[in-house]
Order: C-alpha cells, then sequence, then structure tokens
C-alpha cells in the first residue's frame, strides 16, 4: 500500500525543557534545528521521557486493530528515543514513518533504531521509514494513518509571535487530512489543558472530532496527552 504521494527516503533530561522557554521564538524556525541537528548528534527527548511516551500509547494501539497493517506517523521526530522504545513494542505488522524536515535528525534516527533491538527483517511486513518534508503539507494521501503522534511538536510551531498559530493551525489541518477515519493524534504537551483544549476545538472546527486528555507525570514534572479522535 503506497501511502507517499511525495517523499525522501544527550539523554532524558526533563529540566532541559527549552519548548517551555516563553518567547523562545528560535523553536519554531528551521534554521534553528537544521543547525542544532548538525551541532549536537545525541540523543534528546522534549518533555515526556521516552519509556512513560511508549506506555502512555501502548493501550490506544492496542485498541486499534488494522485488518491489514497498522500506519504511524511521528510528527517531528526529532533524535527522541520515542521510535526506537516503540518499534521493540509493536507486535502487529506496521508502517512507522519518522517525519522531520531536518535531514540530519532522520539520519540520527535511523542509526539509531537500527542499532536497537528492532529487527527489520524478523518481519517483512514491519517497516520503519523516514520521511524528510514540510509538516503543513504533508507527503500523505488522505485518510491513511492509524495514530500520529505530536511530542513538542505544535509547541515549538507556536513559539512563532506572527504565524505560530496559523502554521500550527495547518499543520494540524494536515493531520487530521491524512488520520483515517478513528484514527487518533496523540499530542504531549505542557500546556494546560485551558488553554489547549480552546485551541484544538479551533484547529478542529472543520472536522468531526472527540478531545480528550490525561495527565502525565515525570520526574515531579506534570505534562499532559492530549487525544483528539477524528470520527
Amino acid at each position: 500500500m503506497n501511502l507517499a504521494m511525495n517523499s525522501q527516503g544527550c539523554g532524558y533530561t526533563p529540566n532541559c525543557n527549552e519548548t517551555a522557554a516563553p518567547g523562545n521564538d528560535s523553536l519554531s524556525r528551521w534554521e534553528y534545528w537544521n543547525q542544532r541537528y548538525k551541532e549536537r548528534n545525541e540523543a534528546f527527548d522534549w518533555l515526556t521521557d521516552p519509556y512513560l511516551t511508549v506506555q502512555s500509547v501502548l493501550p490506544y494501539l492496542e485498541e486499534t486493530k488494522s485488518k491489514d497493517i497498522l500506519h504511524l506517523l511521528d510528527l517531528g521526530t526529532g533524535t527522541s528515543r520515542f521510535p526506537s522504545e516503540l518499534s521493540k513494542h509493536l507486535k502487529d505488522n506496521f508502517n512507522l514513518f519518522c517525519f522531520d524536515y531536518v535531514k540530519e535528525c532522520l539520519q540520527f534516527q535511523r542509526s539509531s533504531i537500527f542499532r536497537s533491538d528492532f529487527r527489520d527483517a524478523s518481519n517483512p511486513f514491519a517497516r520503519i521509514m523516514f520521511v524528510c518534508g514540510d509538516a503543513e503539507s504533508l507527503p500523505f494521501k488522505a485518510d491513511t494513518m492509524n495514530i500520529i503522534f505530536d511530542k513538542g511538536t505544535t509547541d515549538s510551531l507556536l513559539k512563532d509571535k506572527i504565524k505560530g498559530k496559523e502554521r500550527t493551525h495547518s499543520v494540524l489541518s494536515e493531520a487530521f487530512r491524512v488520520l483515517c477515519p478513528n484514527g487518533k493524534l496523540l499530542q504531549f504537551t505542557d500546556e494546560d489543558p485551558d488553554v489547549r483544549i480552546p485551541f484544538l476545538e479551533e484547529s478542529c472546527r472543520n472536522w468531526n472530532v472527540s478531545i480528550s486528555y490525561k495527565i502525565l507525570s515525570s520526574e515531579s514534572i506534570e505534562y499532559f496527552m492530549y487525544t483528539v479522535v477524528k470520527k
């Protein structure tokens, strides 16, 4: 099944939370991330630790039973250990797309994941792919993804004081376009529900969705996982 329309192929530190730094608009720019990944070629996880993140999403994977192959999209994968950890827990056949707009981090992910316990050869229908592109124009067909993971990606875009909301609305609109019916967007952030839920409702105004959230705690820091289900 060809989903792509056009594609190219430090450890967790909870206190080092740049996405939470107010006014740090450099986090919304490609130039910042391109330079960062060239200079810091190491694993780094924003917000929740990768193990907590995986444990939080596993119940959703269990309830998302696909007759064919499970299609998963990690939106703004960076150099997180989340894809590597997730691949170790996936029992069903799956396609995991690690998506980012910086090639250097995708090269890091490729080498990191295939040094892990993931064994592509053990299941010919289990694949991890690395796609470089623009999240405001995702190179995937509509209604194809079962679950999309957003771990701080929209938080970074929202640092853009001028076009942040507009850009984030575009990214979320694209996410809902490629989600299949009953597909889920799982968002990890430190933003309070009083702020994030109205923003998600505004972003979803053209789609029939349901929104819920749960509180996650990591190293005594409170985070949130928002679940947006496309009806």
